[in-house]
């Protein structure tokens, strides 16, 4: 029997959002200027095409096992983060093309149209949060899933536990640093949106609109943040209840063939969780 794989499309992640993922990681690569406002950005869409990567390349011994790694996958909610995400990298990827393609008749270059005034800087801002929460819960998502294959393949042999809790040990300091991280960028968005709220003693009307603009990219910012730290402690809870067996989920057995699987971080209330497969 041919070994079983799941697709991205039977996911219902769409090939518009795919493919303009990829659009925008091409148009940033090819920029001469900003590099260092938005190379990031670029970072982390090819952190998101990564784990898709590996989903497809992963082989099921039998349809079961496939179809119990599925439903748990479109329970994550995988498909809605990267198609919203799509749709924003299709946005940011037409203002990109707009601003190089005037940028020699007009004064501001590229780099100052990123950069220049509070709203445009906290939009960018919005766009660069709005991407790494979608690669979080991708590789929350998927790579938790072929965690688990691994985990319930090497649960009988003492080798292979032996190198389950090395490997546990390795992913708490790596979730710990995710989940400070995110405490940390909501902290500092709450203080800029706080900055923004103190109105000076001279602005003009224009000054003050861009502000309360940036001030509502600011609040998004920390629900994106939010909901990438919920998400993600979501996950590693049931991750660590199927450790535990005290949920009565699916199990998977299955082996991972290609060599673009990098490993995965999960979030827990109680610690990290970096895991490298062998």
């Amino acid at each position: 029997m041919d070994p079983f794989s799941i697709t991205v499309g039977a996911l219902g992640i769409t090939d518009f959002a795919l493919s303009s993922i990829d659009q925008l990681r091409k148009t940033i690569s090819g920029l001469t200027e900003a590099q260092d406002v938005v190379q990031d950005i670029n970072s982390s869409l090819e952190a998101i095409q990564r784990p898709l990567t590996a989903l497809q390349e992963f082989k099921f011994p039998d349809g079961p096992s496939c179809t119990a790694a599925k439903e748990d996958l479109e329970k994550t909610g995988v498909a809605e983060a990267l198609n919203k995400c799509g749709q924003a990298c299709a946005d940011f990827n037409e203002k990109l093309n707009k601003w190089t393609k005037h940028s020699i008749n007009t004064k501001l270059s590229l780099r100052d149209r990123l950069s220049v005034g509070v709203w445009n800087k906290e939009k960018i801002g919005t766009f660069r949060t709005r991407v790494q929460t979608c690669q979080s819960i991708v590789q929350l998502s998927v790579e938790s899933t072929l965690l688990l294959v691994q985990l319930h393949a090497a649960s009988a042999s003492d080798a292979h536990r032996e190198e389950l809790n090395k490997r546990l040990q390795a992913l708490e300091s790596g979730v710990q640093q995710h989940v400070n991280l995110t405490k940390t960028l909501r902290d500092e968005a709450q203080k800029r949106k706080e900055q923004l709220g103190k109105e000076p003693e001279e602005e003009e009307d224009d000054d003050g609109a861009q502000r309360n603009l940036a001030m509502q990219e600011v609040e998004e910012q920390s629900r994106l943040l939010e909901a990438d730290e919920s998400f993600a402690n979501t996950v590693s809870s049931r991750l660590c209840a199927k450790l535990s067996g005290q949920e009565s989920g699916n199990t998977y057995s299955g082996t991972i063939s290609g060599t673009n699987y990098k490993g995965m971080q999960l979030v827990n209330n109680t610690g990290t969780f970096n895991w490298t497969p062998t």
